[in-house]
């Protein structure tokens, strides 16, 4: 027996090993079709036999027998084992749509999203250095975008318009990027995406932007964009203004106090001091540079006298004394202009965006694309950013179903409000607001906050007898000077 055994058949189990271990293609390509089918759920007789065929030039074949396995791992929801069946693909057949779409649905059921983007990432650099067509990378983008809504991948898709060239597009998506991190808190990166937005287009709405997400932030960048930024709007008493309400918001008037004090311009420099001053109860040297900027810009000082004596009504008898030699003369006027007009806002702005790039948790973002759909931050942020760019029917509608969420719910009518104002329709405006001005869901503020927006809405359509009214409503909650003075201007207009 032991004689004739050594003439024994061998299995084909036992040919296909000798033949993997002997390198011998044809015989794995032929025996491995067969075994594949015997032994359909086993990877390594899979991954042998695919070997082989790519050896032996037959990659169609093999990358068909890759995506029917990898197909029916997914249907079975066994992930772990279809992923690397599925870059094995890519690997042979780099541009593979199909491939692609399943890799990513399978990252997206295990909750990597990250890695999923990284897969479209990675094939649209694959498609650009082989000189193929990105336009089917590009819906994939989109589709998966609309699926996994996170600031990371608009900013990343951004980055991707902007090389493609599609400029107004990526500008869009860097400012819902921006609007998105803002919700969640994150504003370092928020500044991020809002800058690469300013590199595409600069508009004063979105540099109110930046300001706002420049309150909350502290590093020495972050001083000199606002320093740039506020000599870019040197003559703007709104802007400065502006600078000085966001500042306050956010309880920092003290540290905007010392950015001030670096600001090249003087009538800038000035205007922001003695508002700064005014706000924290620092009358006389408030009043000081009050007067220094009277001297220096008699526009910008009606506007900021206007501004602080309906606060302060007993201004117009106070005297300081100062010396002639504290202001500037000509040439340090002149001077600063030129600093102005030659500002190095980008080269900051580009310094701060390469700087503050930071790589994510996978859990981090999962966690926060549930919070962004759970909680309706989702809608808020594409609300503000279409609002910003001007898509006033897209925002009304986010912003209409933010509203469904309760910490939303204020902004958001603010929101529809200012869309339909920006529209022009202004009656759509007050009928909005008429309807929710005594809704139990707002606070005593907020529904005094929306007094005042009817207020302004009734003043722009020229109805100054009803904006009157709506004012001085608003005022018995909010007893704020800016409305003081809105009551003061129409009542002496009357």
């Amino acid at each position: 027996m032991g004689f004739f055994g050594l003439f024994k058949k061998r299995s084909e189990e036992e040919e296909f090993s000798r033949a993997v271990s002997s390198r011998d293609y044809l015989t794995v390509a032929e025996i491995g079709e067969k075994l594949i089918k015997k032994y359909p759920d086993s990877v390594s007789i899979l991954n042998s036999y695919v070997d082989a065929l790519v050896k032996l030039g037959k990659k169609e074949k093999a990358v068909k027998a890759l995506l029917s396995f990898a197909e029916k791992k997914i249907k079975e929801e066994y992930y772990d084992i279809a992923i690397p069946i599925l870059k094995k693909v890519l690997k042979i057949d780099p541009l593979n749509v199909q491939a692609l779409k399943l890799l990513i649905q399978a990252y997206r059921k295990k909750e990597l999203f990250y890695e999923a983007f990284k897969v479209l990432e990675e094939a649209y650099r694959e498609f650009k250095k082989s000189g193929g067509k990105t336009e089917i990378l590009t819906s994939l983008f989109e589709k998966f975008l609309q699926e996994q809504f996170h600031p990371l991948f608009y900013e990343k898709y951004a980055d991707i318009l902007m090389q493609e060239g599609r400029k107004e597009e990526a500008f869009t998506n860097y400012i819902l990027t921006g609007n998105m991190y803002a919700n969640l808190g994150n504003f370092k990166a928020a500044l991020r995406a809002f800058l690469k937005a300013r590199e595409i287009k600069q508009t004063e709405n979105l540099d109110r932007q930046i300001v706002e997400t420049l309150s909350y932030l502290s590093d020495g960048n972050v001083s000199t964009l606002l320093i740039k930024l506020i000599e870019e709007y040197h003559d703007n008493p709104d802007f400065l203004k502006f600078v000085v309400s966001v500042f306050k918001a956010t309880h920092r008037l003290n540290f905007l106090k010392n950015i001030a004090k670096s600001v090249t311009s003087p009538k800038a420099k000035y205007f922001l001091l003695s508002l700064v001053n005014f706000e924290l109860g620092e009358v006389e040297e408030g009043y000081e540079y009050l007067e220094k900027l009277k001297l220096l810009d008699s526009n910008m000082y009606k506007v900021l006298f206007t501004t602080v004596s309906s606060k302060y009504p007993d201004l117009e008898e106070m005297h300081v004394s100062f010396s002639a030699e504290e202001l500037p003369d000509v040439d340090e006027i002149l001077g600063a202009l030129d600093q102005v007009i030659e500002g190095n806002f980008e080269t900051v702005a580009q310094e701060y965006v390469r700087s503050s790039e930071e790589p994510k948790e996978e859990k981090d973002i999962s966690t926060e694309i549930r919070r962004l759909e759970e909680d309706g931050t989702k809608y808020i942020s594409m609300a503000e950013a279409m609002l910003g760019i001007g898509n006033f029917d897209s925002a009304v509608e986010n912003a209409k179903k933010a509203m469904n969420f309760d910490k939303h719910f204020f902004k958001a009518i603010q929101l529809i409000a200012n869309a339909y104002r920006l529209k022009g329709r202004f009656r759509d405006a007050i009928a909005f607001l008429m309807d929710y001005v005594n809704d139990s869901r707002l606070t005593e503020e907020e529904r005094a906050r929306l007094k005042e927006t009817i207020g302004e809405i009734y003043e722009e359509m020229g109805e100054k007898d009803r904006a009157l009214l709506w004012y001085r409503e608003a005022d018995r909650v909010l007893n704020d000077p800016d409305i003081k003075e809105k009551i003061n201007q129409l009542e002496r207009a009357s």
